[in-house]
Parts: C-alpha cells; structure tokens; sequence
C-alpha cells in the first residue's frame, strides 16, 4: 500500500517546481519531468518548438542535493520511472505537444 500523503505532498513539491520553472520561463508552453528510480527527478522548460527553455534543474524532495547515483550518472536514461510534459495553460493543440512530446521524451 502506497502511503498516499507522502504521494500527495511528493506530488505538490513537484508542481510548484513546475510552477517555479514556467514563472521564470515565459517563452515556454511546458515543462518536461523525468522521475528517476531513486526518487530524483529533472526537469527543463520547452518552447513551442520543442527546443529547451531554461536549464535542465536535478532535484530531490526534502534533500539538500541530489543523490550519489544521480551525482555520479547524471540521472541515466535507463534509471527513469516516468516521464512527461506538464502543459502550461493554454496548451498547445495536440499535434504540437505530439511534436514536441517525440523530440523532447522521444518515442
């Protein structure tokens, strides 16, 4: 049984990042969010083109850093859990998230 107020709060801490992230990017219309196996996450703005609209920011909830996995492999691709792109509102129409969905994320 998962523990559905660490969840809960695991969830709001990682909305207000994407929140943060979209305040300080105004040319973006999203924010790609990779979770990693070990609880750390990244995440980077994107425009309208797919292309990256602030810094790629590595973090982990309730931590001072990221952890030492993630510090000696950067976040691995093949560590990820989840992955996808939390649209700005209004978002883009579907065929554009489609776009920038494959050449952020991949297919």
């Amino acid at each position: 049984m998962t523990n559905t107020k660490a969840t809960h709060t695991t969830e709001q801490s990682e909305q207000a990042m994407v929140a943060g992230i979209l305040e300080g990017s105004p040319e973006a219309v999203g924010v790609a969010v990779i979770r990693l196996d070990c609880g750390c996450r990244k995440m980077a703005a994107v425009d309208i083109h797919g292309d990256p609209a602030s810094k790629i920011i590595m973090y982990r909830d309730q931590a001072e850093s990221i952890c030492d996995q993630c510090k000696a492999d950067n976040g691995a691709f093949n560590r990820v859990v989840k992955q996808f792109i939390s649209w700005k509102e209004p978002s883009p129409d579907f065929a554009t998230q489609d776009m920038i969905v494959r050449k952020v994320l991949g297919e």
